[in-house]
């Protein structure tokens, strides 16, 4: 159980001082990740999201729990 060491390594890169954070170096820091071994990147942004949510304009809030007693 627990979560993969490849993960780990993910959220360390991400929580860590701004000077040695993943992304300083753009995307290839992740691209460099165990994580992320296989991902087509190039084809990434042609591939479907898998949840695509609807919205019936900027003020639409059916995406997000709404507390009846409090704002969040």
């Amino acid at each position: 159980g627990g979560v993969p060491a490849a993960a780990r390594a993910l959220v360390r890169g991400l929580l860590c001082a701004p000077g040695a954070r993943l992304g300083r170096g753009g995307a290839r820091d992740f691209r460099a990740l165990p994580l992320f071994a296989g991902m087509r990147w190039r084809a990434l942004r042609r591939c479907p999201a898998p949840f695509a949510p609807s919205a019936a304009g900027a003020a639409d809030t059916s995406n997000f729990d709404v507390l009846d007693d409090c704002l969040s």
